[in-house]
């Protein structure tokens, strides 16, 4: 018993003695991988937003009063010689995805109410101006409007016109007898009423 208990006591001493060279080893290991380098990094997720909105302004309102000039004079015509508007600004931002849509659009419709019978209406976009940066769309020329919608700016990129009056595009419209013969008959003015012309911002 005596001779037993001596034989297995170096044993556990050893067992002690690796067991804490061992655990001396995984702290040193441990401290050696958490050391700070002279360099090091994070990531950042940069978002850019798409946008598309459009906007009239005016410094008088954008609600227009239109119509010919009744004849003083037996035997004369309306006269609708004087009959345009350019107080409206259209003003746009936008942010396009060029691998899904390259370019953007404005389309104008007339979305309520009809025109008076023997009239039509045309509107003109001018050409830029004003405070904004980008690439900016560019006018189509005149439209005769309709209740199908027309494009009227075309090839906009990422850019803003800048705000209010004297940004952007300005809108010219025309108030004319209608083209055809039978437009000057068919003037009624039971027709008197007011129409909305609607401006949309749409990827191409």
């Amino acid at each position: 018993m005596f001779a037993l208990s001596i034989f297995q006591q170096p044993k556990i001493e050893n067992m002690k003695t690796l067991a804490t060279l061992t655990f001396v080893g995984i702290l040193f290991t441990s401290a050696v991988m958490a050391q700070d380098v002279d360099n090091d990094n994070h990531d950042m997720q940069l978002d850019v937003p798409s946008v598309a909105i459009v906007d009239l302004e005016s410094a008088t309102g954008t609600t227009i009063y239109l119509g010919p000039t009744a004849p003083t004079e037996a035997g004369n015509p309306l006269d609708f010689s004087s009959q345009t508007n350019s107080g409206i600004w259209l003003n746009y931002s936008s942010v396009k995805s060029t691998s899904q849509f390259p370019t953007r659009d404005i389309e104008v419709a007339i979305t309520s109410g009809p025109l008076p019978n023997g009239m039509s209406l045309t509107v003109l976009a001018s050409s830029y101006s004003g405070g904004g940066d980008g690439a900016m769309g560019n006018p189509t020329g005149p439209v005769t409007l309709s209740n199908a919608p027309q494009a009227i700016i075309n090839g906009i990129g990422s850019c803003y016109t800048g705000d209010g009056v004297n940004n952007g595009h300005n809108l010219i419209y025309t108030l004319n007898l209608a083209g055809g013969a039978g437009s000057y008959a068919a003037i009624d003015s039971d027709n008197s009423n007011t129409i909305q012309i609607t401006y949309t911002i749409s990827d191409n």
